[in-house]
């Protein structure tokens, strides 16, 4: 038979494994999603002064759009 000491411990180690499980997953995409809106705001830039409104929303939209897609993460 199982231990009681045992059967304690792992009762108590399965939620505290669940919990911070989670938490570490929202810390890599919250970092990810930061990055691409990075990339996305270095990728409006480039596209310079004189380009219109509409066009700089494009060249951002499609950089954060491919970076969250390499990242792995929703956009």
């Amino acid at each position: 038979m199982l231990n009681t000491k045992f059967l304690f411990g792992l009762a108590l180690l399965v939620p505290l494994l669940g919990t911070a499980i989670p938490a570490e997953a929202a810390k890599n995409s919250t970092a990810a999603r930061a990055e691409c809106f990075r990339q996305a705001n270095e990728a409006v830039a480039k596209a310079g002064v004189g380009a219109n409104f509409s066009d700089k929303n494009a060249v951002g939209q499609d950089a954060y759009r491919q970076c969250c897609f390499k990242a792995g993460i929703r956009p």
